[in-house]
């Protein structure tokens, strides 16, 4: 299966996930939230309440995630020596993604993708940003022009962190940026509509 991933935007420059985003939250559910779902993760180690831990092998012996992983690798050298990480969906039965899987370096160099239970196509891709060039992406800069001016308070504050999400269910692309103070405790994240440049509503975490 040949997965084309975007190149345009998001090049590698240092991948890294979006520590911030853990199992896509929007895609997955609460074990709480089931009687079945509840007892099948008492005898599973689950995440997210839906994902089980995969080991390396076990994930590539799924041609899916082994197509998924070799067009990763073709177009990010780099991502070759990544740790894998795989997750797979054994409480929805076909609701959520398949698999979550990641490869990641540190929390800065990473990348991380899911496949669809239906069509067995990427059903969304994470990719860090290098901190220090994100600005040259397209409409990084006005976005962060409007953050500025809507927070002149936090004109001292430097972009330490960034990342891309591409969802491709959702038709979506938005760029993740987090700004940190002196303080390192004084920090700020914001989404930024990739295809606009338009900030999309900011979750604070001290500013």
């Amino acid at each position: 299966m040949k997965i084309n991933l975007k190149k345009t935007s998001v090049r590698l420059a240092a991948l890294g996930l979006a520590t911030a985003i853990s199992l896509s939250g929007a895609l997955v559910v609460s074990a709480n939230e089931n009687p079945t779902q509840k007892t099948v993760a008492q005898n599973q180690e689950l995440y997210a309440g839906t994902y089980k831990k995969l080991s390396a092998s076990e994930a590539l012996a799924d041609k899916a995630v082994k197509a998924a992983i070799d067009n990763v690798y073709a177009q990010f050298s780099e991502t070759k020596s990544y740790e894998i990480s795989a997750y797979q969906d054994v409480v929805s039965k076909g609701e959520y993604d398949k698999y979550v899987i990641r490869l990641e370096k540190d929390s800065k160099n990473f990348f991380h993708f899911a496949i669809d239970s239906k069509t067995g196509n990427l059903s969304y891709t994470i990719q860090s940003l290098d901190a220090a060039t994100v600005l040259s992406y397209p409409n990084v800069k006005p976005g962060v022009d409007k953050f500025y001016a809507s927070h002149p308070e936090a004109k001292s504050y430097v972009i330490s962190s960034a990342n891309i999400v591409d969802n491709f269910v959702g038709k979506f692309s938005r760029y993740n940026l987090t700004f940190t103070g002196k303080d390192p405790k004084q920090s700020i994240t914001i989404g930024i509509d990739a295809k606009t440049g338009e900030i999309i509503p900011t979750k604070k975490q001290e500013l």
